[in-house]
């Protein structure tokens, strides 16, 4: 069988071409972060390890969210009894708002954090980075495959990746809801208990939401489709129920009617914003995606994962009373179709750093119940552990029971980011979408574009057929 990995010769060699769109791959929480600070400089909430003692090892910990810095600042773990039990003679040295370029630079130095979470974990994977994490599972007496949702324990297996990359952590659940805003939507003459099932159905209430001032100003929308979740590529294997690159096969198909049909519905979304309009509304402060003009109530609609409630909840707590959430819209053709995808992170641990049995240690006591309750009650985020779940209220936050009830409810289900080239085809797409709403390309074309770029890169890249 054909070698589907990257030799540590090649990736050094990879690790110099800059991907033109090469940006975090982050779930919606991290890409509201500011830029990470160059490799040479300390992030602004990073706290160094104090000296450890004897007997003691440091555990280098980066990630891309920021979320999480006060938590770590604090240094609230060490006082819990389960990180005593667990990680006793573990100090953390932790570093937020890492890029993926500050990792790649560091793994091509011969200096990777000795785990990390929320990056391109496909494009990292291909390149034979990560330890396998299978014989850490079996040996733990807290890590279970049977206490998880299915689809959240194969989230953490990749293609060409042997075993398992990590093990769910920090928040990993499902990722694709619409949530709305059902004070703006009653003022619309719309019923907030009817949402939307179609791209179709949502752009009626698109338009009903839209309004502008006397001057052509946008002042309120309804949904922008390229937003948070809804801009990440795999927002168009909800939308269409096909996926754009599969990880059977390792071939992208993006020129397929369903995409063609996507581009073209999403477009007119834009037609009625006016592209200009919804340009400048974004410019102003507090008014950019993944939640700030949701929470100003600019925009009355959102594609959102499940953190979205919560998040909202600690952001604009007055605006989280009126959210509501229920499935993300499909293509006309495929009404009744209920998609959901199971995703998030992993703590993936790399082969190159010198501490993987603590690493794991670490992962282990993020997944303790008392770990999660934190996590849940300070920043709004879940791991998808079946008997965490069962204890927890999911009207905590208006908006969150869809998502619960969706893990039983879904009638297909994807896993997040697969492909790795996902963070190039991330950077590409806006481009080529805002071509095409802008009337300079069809979807047609809009369509052969994205798959040209794609595949284009892959060679480039080199690497490896299925």
């Amino acid at each position: 069988m054909e070698e589907k990995t990257v030799s540590r010769r090649k990736f050094l060699k990879l690790a110099g071409i800059a991907s033109s769109g090469a940006l975090l791959a982050a779930c919606g929480p991290s890409a509201q972060q500011p830029a990470a600070a160059p490799a040479a400089e300390q992030p602004a909430a990073e706290k160094p390890a104090a000296p450890a003692a004897e007997g003691e090892k440091t555990v280098r910990l980066w990630v891309a969210w920021g979320q999480m810095n006060q938590l770590f600042q604090d240094e609230v773990w060490y006082q819990m009894p389960e990180y005593q039990e667990i990680c006793k003679d573990i100090k953390i040295e932790y570093k937020g708002n890492v890029s993926e370029a500050n990792v790649t630079t560091a793994i091509a130095a011969g200096d990777p954090p000795d785990c990390g979470a929320n990056w391109s974990y496909a494009q990292l994977a291909i390149k034979d980075v990560f330890i396998d994490t299978e014989p850490y599972i079996q040996a733990s007496q807290y890590i279970k495959q049977e206490n998880y949702i299915p689809a959240i324990w194969d989230f953490c297996k990749f293609w060409t990746f042997k075993g398992m990359l990590g093990l769910p952590c920090f928040e990993s659940f499902l990722d694709y809801g619409l949530n709305y805003n059902t004070e703006l939507v009653t003022k619309a003459g719309l019923d907030p208990n009817a949402p939307p099932e179609t791209w179709s159905e949502a752009l009626e209430w698109h338009k009903a939401l839209t309004i502008k001032d006397a001057a052509g100003n946008l002042t309120q929308f309804g949904l922008d489709p390229y937003d948070a979740m809804g801009g990440d590529p795999d927002g168009m294997e909800v939308a269409t129920n096909h996926k754009y690159w599969d990880d059977t096969t390792g071939k992208f198909d993006f020129t397929n009617e369903l995409f063609v049909e996507y581009f073209d519905i999403t477009s007119k979304f834009y037609e009625v914003m006016g592209p200009d309009q919804v340009a400048g509304l974004r410019q102003a402060e507090g008014m950019g995606g993944w939640g700030g003009s949701y929470n100003a109530e600019a925009q009355a609609m959102i594609i959102e994962g499940y953190w979205h409630p919560g998040e909202t909840h600690a952001q604009a707590p007055e605006i989280a009373k009126k959210n509501a959430a229920s499935w993300s819209p499909v293509l006309d053709s495929l009404k009744g179709k209920k998609v959901q995808v199971a995703g998030g992170h992993t703590l993936a641990i790399f082969k190159d750093a010198p501490h993987n049995a603590e690493s794991f240690k670490l992962g282990e006591f993020f997944n303790t119940d008392a770990a999660l309750d934190v996590l849940f009650k300070q920043v709004g985020w879940i791991v998808g552990k079946k008997s965490w779940l069962d204890k927890q209220d999911p009207n905590m936050y208006p908006g969150l029971k869809f998502y619960f009830d969706s893990a039983n409810e879904a009638t297909d289900w994807y896993q997040l980011r697969r492909c790795p080239l996902h963070g190039f085809i991330w950077g590409q797409i806006p481009e080529v979408r805002e071509q095409c709403y802008r009337g300079v390309i069809t979807p047609q074309q809009a369509a052969e574009e994205i798959q040209n770029r794609a595949v284009t890169e892959w060679q480039n890249q080199g690497l490896p057929e299925a």
